[in-house]
Order: C-alpha cells, then sequence, then structure tokens
C-alpha cells in the first residue's frame, strides 16, 4: 500500500510545483476574503492531486494492472485516502512556509496565522469533499464523472467561503448560540476529540463505501 502512494506522488511533480503556484495565487487574489482564504486554497490544491492521481491511472489503464496483481482492492482504496492525508499535509506546510517568507520579507499582503480551529475546519472540509468524491470515483470511474468532478470542485471551493459567511450572519440565531454555548463549556481537547471522532466516523463509512463500490466493479 505504501508503494502505491508513493506511485501517486511520483507520477505527480508538475501537479505539486502547480498546486503550490495555486496556492500562492489564492493568497494574492483571495485577500478579501480573510481567514477563509485557506480552507479554499486546500480544497482546491487536495482536490486537485487527487483528481489528477486518478485521472492518470485511468488514462494509463493503471487498474487492469493492479487487479491483476496480487494487490487486495481495500489496498488499493486505502492508498487513494491516505494520499489525500499526504497532499492535505504538503499544501499546509506550502502554506506556513508562504506566510513566513512574506512576513520575514514585509511583502504588503495580509497573512493569517494558522490556529487550531483554521486547521480542524480546514482539514474536516477536505476529509468532506473527499467523503464524497472518492466512493463516486470507485463506484463509476473518472471518465465517467469528469461533469461531476468540476461541479463537486466548485462547490466545495466557494461552498467553503460561503458556509463561512453564512454562519457569521447566522451568529446571533438561537441554534447557533447554543452551538456556541455548549462548545464554550467544553475544554479545547474535549472539542477536538469531538471533531476527530466525527470526521472519523464518516471517513470510515466512506471508505467502507468506496472498498464495497470497488469489489464490485468489473475491469
Amino acid at each position: 500500500m505504501f508503494n502505491l502512494i508513493i506511485k501517486d506522488v511520483l507520477i505527480q511533480k508538475k501537479q505539486f510545483i502547480f498546486g503550490i503556484a495555486y496556492l500562492a495565487f489564492v493568497l494574492v487574489a483571495f485577500q478579501g476574503m480573510g481567514e477563509a482564504m485557506f480552507p479554499m486554497g486546500l480544497i482546491a490544491v487536495t482536490y486537485m492531486l487527487s483528481m489528477t492521481a486518478c485521472a492518470y491511472e485511468e488514462k494509463n489503464k493503471s487498474d487492469l494492472l493492479l487487479n491483476s496483481l496480487p494487490i487486495k482492492r481495500m489496498s488499493i482504496v486505502a492508498a487513494k485516502y491516505l494520499s489525500v492525508i499526504i497532499y492535505a499535509v504538503m499544501g499546509i506546510l506550502s502554506y506556513k512556509a508562504m506566510i513566513t517568507i512574506i512576513n520575514l520579507l514585509n511583502i504588503p499582503l495580509k497573512t493569517y496565522p494558522l490556529s487550531l480551529e483554521i486547521l480542524i475546519g480546514s482539514l474536516a472540509a477536505v476529509c468532506l469533499m473527499t467523503g464524497i468524491w472518492l466512493p463516486i470515483y470507485f463506484k463509476f470511474g473518472y471518465m465517467k464523472m469528469r461533469v461531476a468532478n468540476f461541479v463537486l470542485f466548485f462547490l466545495f471551493f466557494f461552498g467553503s467561503s460561503l458556509m463561512t459567511q453564512a454562519l457569521k450572519s447566522k451568529h446571533d440565531s438561537l441554534w447557533v448560540k447554543n452551538i456556541i454555548s455548549f462548545f464554550n463549556t467544553q475544554s479545547n481537547i474535549t472539542i477536538a476529540l469531538v471533531f476527530i471522532v466525527i470526521i472519523a466516523l464518516y471517513m470510515l463509512l466512506s471508505f467502507s463505501l468506496s472498498v464495497w463500490f470497488y469489489n464490485r466493479r468489473e475491469f
């Protein structure tokens, strides 16, 4: 399974450079979005790398080769999910490096430090996207869902910022106040654990669905 992850990373050297350049573009072009620009950039880069890896695999008919080898289909699915984590970590480290350089060189750009809340929210958005996209991919393959790819991309790319703005506008709503009140009474560790458990259960359900779909696909 480790070799499958390395394979996905190595075939995308140019895409990684493009991904870093895209993060820099988001940092400059979406200054007005405030803290929301980081989750938007991370979602875009992670989605782009995940989608490109799947596109290369289908174009080169790698699925046929992998399924002819003594590799469990569950391992192939797991490699895709773990690859997403690697893409996200690389995106986070690239963003950290960029804002450090901007601050050191006193470049006139507004930067936002990666607080725990922003980091958890960004990773949750990436997991939400991955949890929807990968089961569809393992069900239909890349070529059959090209239109859905772009629809999902724009949905998550702009949806993350719209959701942030919507929550801010509903800040005085009763249900929002109740949620805020609940979390204000909890420790940071408890809050982090609640989010981790929810995300883990969601990803486990998504992974199980992907394995179920992939086991039933014919090549």
